[in-house]
């Protein structure tokens, strides 16, 4: 696949996850990871699997995490796997309740399913 296209399909797999994840919806985000798909928060430990990965971001969400977008910088790929990075912003609520934005830079690591699609099969962020 043209890189082009990989690139395209990445900017496709983020405008999904941002969308599900800013319509609270934290089983259609998890749906967009591999089975055994893992999310590395710089502050938790290690998410791995599709019920886990459905949780944590259920709790994101429910805490008031919204707005979330990506800026993709970066997309290379070998064979079945696609590697983006890029950055990433939030909003959500401070210790004093006012909106804070929160931001990062965000790594992925896409694998071709055998249907020919593409899922997340691991995630971090600073």
């Amino acid at each position: 696949m043209p890189e082009s296209d990989i690139r395209e399909m990445v900017r496709q797999a983020n405008d999904r996850w941002n969308a599900a994840f800013n319509g609270g919806d934290a089983g259609a985000v998890a749906a967009l990871y591999t089975a055994d798909g893992a999310v590395l928060p710089h502050t938790h430990a290690v998410v791995r699997g599709t019920a886990a990965i459905a949780d944590f971001w259920a709790g994101l969400i429910s805490a008031g995490v919204k707005d979330h977008g990506i800026e993709l910088f970066d997309v290379e790929s070998e064979g079945n796997l696609a590697y983006a990075s890029g950055r990433w912003w939030a909003t959500g609520s401070g210790e004093d309740g006012n909106a804070v934005r929160f931001e990062g830079t965000i790594v992925t690591i896409f694998r071709k399913q055998g249907d020919g699609s593409w899922k997340l099969c691991l995630h971090t962020w600073n």
